[in-house]
Parts: structure tokens; sequence; C-alpha cells
């Protein structure tokens, strides 16, 4: 009986130790990176010296990258990561100054007692780096559709939907490298996580103005305390062609890429 109730904790992946924190065997690990860097390397440290990494995670990137499988245990647990802006990255590859371009930060993070999700498949331990480049951990059983900062979803798009509105963008790629940046704005200052909300968001500032947020009426949407995931988009998708008309005729440039 005790073998068999051991085998299904060891199974669900979580096993508490003698002292009573978690252990977590078998587990993948997968970056979520919301941030506007292009990060080299991200190595998940536990209290114990277990680790998991994974390298080369683009702004918006991550999904669907698993590393496995791996043993944490314990609530406390140390990020080590690096990475850098893409475009300096890429003009300095080759002339000795690409090392000055990256940064290496490390960031200590708690994250409870927490049980697998019930379902078929390997556990998954979630890291999410925001914008903001706090982190937060989760559990789950899903390779797809984690994401909670719709980056790459939006990228395609707007660039499949309103290329020939992109002023200054020949390809995906130059705006896969604004518009995450463009991202941390949105979600540091409006909190913009919903697809819809993201996209209006992106239309507006790459097609209308740089700063349609100085907007009287759109501020209002974008800073009202009742929000909800969606209510910005609604709101967007209602603003008349004149309206539209005024905001680039009194904005800045749209697609500005000193964000």
């Amino acid at each position: 009986m005790r073998k068999g109730l051991i085998g299904m904790l060891m199974w669900l992946g979580l096993l508490a130790g003698c002292n009573g924190e978690p252990t977590y065997q078998g587990v993948s690990l997968i970056v979520y990176n919301y941030t506007p860097w292009n990060l080299e390397s991200v190595r998940l440290r536990d209290a114990q010296g277990g680790v998991a990494g994974s390298i080369a995670i683009p702004a918006g990137g991550g999904e669907g990258r698993v590393a496995c499988c791996y043993t944490f245990k314990g609530t406390d647990f140390t990020v080590t990561w690096s990475g850098g802006d893409a475009v300096l990255m890429r003009k300095h590859m080759f002339d000795g100054k690409y090392d000055d371009m990256i940064f290496k930060k490390e960031t200590s993070l708690h994250f409870p007692p927490t049980k697998v999700p019930d379902g078929d498949g390997t556990p998954i331990l979630e890291l999410h780096i925001y914008p903001d480049e706090h982190m937060e951990l989760a559990l789950s059983r899903q390779l797809l559709g984690q994401v909670r900062i719709p980056i790459i979803d939006t990228l395609k798009w707007l660039y499949e939907n309103h290329k020939d509105e992109l002023v200054g963008y020949k390809t995906i790629n130059e705006l896969g490298d604004v518009l995450p940046k463009v991202v941390k704005q949105a979600w540091t200052q409006y909190r913009i996580e919903d697809a819809a909300d993201m996209r209006a968001y992106m239309l507006l500032y790459f097609t209308v103005a740089s700063d349609f947020d100085k907007d009287a009426q759109i501020s209002a949407v974008l800073k009202h305390p009742n929000r909800k995931p969606g209510d910005f988009s609604k709101a967007v998708s209602a603003l008349s062609k004149e309206k539209l008309a005024q905001l680039k005729a009194s904005g800045t440039p749209p697609g500005d890429k000193n964000v």
C-alpha cells in the first residue's frame, strides 16, 4: 500500500521530502520570454543545486521549447539569465564588441508547494519572465497554449494583415525587433495581455500614431480602473474614420523604432 502511494505521488511529479518541502520529479522546463530582449541562456536552480536550462530564446519566444527531464526540490529558486537587444547583438556579432552587448542577471523567486495538474503527459515547470523582468513559476501538463502575453501571435497577425500600412518595416524580422519593446510599454503601463486588446494596441501604434495613448478618449479607456479583457479592442473598433485621421494628423509618426 505504501509503495503504491509513493508511486502515485512520483507519477504526479510531486513528492514531499523529509522536511516537508516538495520534490518535483521527472519534470520538463519551458521558459516563456515576454521581455524585449533576446535571451542567450536561462538557468533555473533550486536551493539544493538542481539545475535546468534553456538557450537562445528570442523576445516573445519559448512556447514548445522543452528541456527534459529534471528533479527540483524546495520552494526557493534562483534564475541566472543573460541576453541583450537583438539589433545590437547582430550589429556587433563579429567586431569584438558582442560580449559588451550582453547583460547577465540573477533573480530569486519563491514557488509555494504546488500539485501537478491531473492528466496525461510529462509534468512541465513553466518559467514566465515578464516585461518588467519579474518571474513566475507554474506547473502544467500542456506543451502549447500556456502563453500569457501573445507577442508572437500579435507579430504574425499585424504583419500578415497590415503589411502595407507598416511604414519603415520591410520584413517581419524588422517588425519583430520593435514590437516586443512596444509590448513592454503596453504591459507595464496598462497591463495589456488579452489577445484582442494587444492587436488593437499594436494596430494603433504601428499604423496610426506612436503616441496614440496621449489622446484623452483613448487614455480614459486604457486607464479605466474596471477595464476588462477585450474592452480596449472594442473601443478601438468603434473609433470612426474621422477620429483615426485626427489621431494620425496630430500624433507622432506610427511605428517609432526608438520606443
